[in-house]
């Protein structure tokens, strides 16, 4: 297998007005030849890097979702294209982060448009942002001409969400503020919008977990927030940069996407009650099976069961407070 990432050819329009950056799809081997006349029939990903992050980066979700795709037998596949901000530095500059998020959403449509003549064409794009390229997915609501149901799904990696981890710059202060009130001001815009934040944990030096926080969490049910050594089957904390290439967490992060596939229109599901219940599965209470539509119910402790363990756990504290008084005289 080899790495070939296809640029895909923007209108002169958008290369004018954005000529540092671009768009890429993903792709190796056999599967990279088959797209190159980007003849496309799968669903669309899109990646975003953060600060001074590379585009390549990409290929820690794709390899993994081509590897599943062929277990399939390519029953379901993804597309996944990624934008190449030219390692911009964003994190203490927030006149870039605007630039970007408007080069993001005229992506969109161009990734959108590739797909309108096949038989199960995406009306949406699922995204995964890594530092920064989080916040600035979370920052296309706020566009004037942006339509809501452009983005069905959102995962972001290592985000501060909540405020930036150096607030040095005006222009960057004030693009957290317009992000935040929107989302929390305006959260009729976003009610389709089912969003993952995954925190590095404590060998995050850059980003602390504390910032990941997406604004006003419990009033937004299609919102969740896990750090990355508390999601099943991962229980590892990750650097700031490894939160992308983590395998435990990419490969948690593709069977989330497989479970998310609607049978009917081979795309991520439009029902958000849905898209929540995996997420949940994989990444808070994964029981080591597949995804069930209908999981069995957890059996209850009722009467006399729940009283013995209640018995039990208050003796043996009682037992424990006694033992350590009797060491202290």
């Amino acid at each position: 297998m080899y790495l070939l990432s296809q640029k895909i050819k923007l209108p002169k329009k958008i290369s004018r007005r954005f000529p540092a950056y671009e768009l890429y799809l993903y792709g190796e081997g056999n599967y990279a030849e088959e797209n190159k006349n980007l003849i496309l029939t799968g669903i669309p990903v899109l990646f975003l890097p953060g600060n001074a992050g590379s585009y390549k980066q990409v290929r820690s979700l794709g390899s993994i979702a081509l590897r599943k795709a062929e277990d399939i037998d390519f029953k379901y596949h993804f597309n996944f294209f990624t934008v190449n901000f030219n390692e911009e530095l964003v994190a203490l500059y927030g006149g870039s982060l605007q630039r970007q998020t408007r080069f993001v959403h005229e992506c969109i449509k161009v990734i959108l448009k590739l797909y309108k003549d096949q038989e199960f064409a995406p009306s949406s794009v699922a995204i995964v942002g890594h530092s920064m390229g989080g916040l600035v997915a979370r920052a296309l609501p706020t566009l004037k001409n942006f339509k809501p149901e452009f983005i069905n799904l959102l995962i972001t990696q290592a985000t501060p969400h909540v405020a930036p981890v150096m607030p040095l710059d005006k222009y960057l202060t004030d693009f957290y503020t317009a992000v935040n009130n929107h989302w929390i001001l305006k959260a009729q815009d976003v009610r389709n919008l089912t969003t993952l934040s995954v925190a590095g944990g404590f060998r995050d030096y850059q980003v602390r977990s504390g910032l990941a926080f997406l604004p006003r969490l419990s009033q937004h049910s299609r919102a969740l927030f896990v750090v990355s050594s508390a999601v099943p089957r991962t229980w590892a904390s990750t650097d700031h940069l490894s939160i992308v290439w983590c395998k435990e967490l990419i490969l948690a992060t593709i069977r989330a996407f497989f479970d998310l596939i609607d049978e009917t229109t081979k795309q991520i599901t439009e029902d958000p009650k849905k898209r929540m219940l995996v997420l949940n599965h994989h990444f808070v209470r994964h029981p080591a099976k597949f995804f069930e539509e209908d999981p069995e119910t957890l059996t209850e402790l009722k009467g006399t069961t729940q009283n013995t363990i209640w018995n039990a756990w208050r003796q043996a504290m009682v037992l424990i407070l006694v033992s350590s008084r009797t060491r202290l005289g």
